[in-house]
């Protein structure tokens, strides 16, 4: 995960009011029917449902 102003080519674009967010491919596959929330306490919180991983159904980095 990185900040970045602009998407690299190939990446895809999620926008929702003034913040975007850009996927490269690879992690939109690996992050499909996620939703991603920030937290103060937390940072950015990864939640699905459908996944299960070694963290649950949600990871926070």
């Amino acid at each position: 995960m990185d900040i970045v102003k602009d998407a690299f080519s190939g990446d895809s674009t999620i926008e929702q009011d003034d913040f975007k967010v850009f996927l490269d491919p690879q992690a939109n596959a690996m992050l499909m029917d996620t939703t991603i929330d920030f937290n103060d306490m937390q940072g950015f919180v990864l939640n699905n449902l459908q996944q299960s991983s070694s963290c649950g159904s949600s990871c926070s980095c």
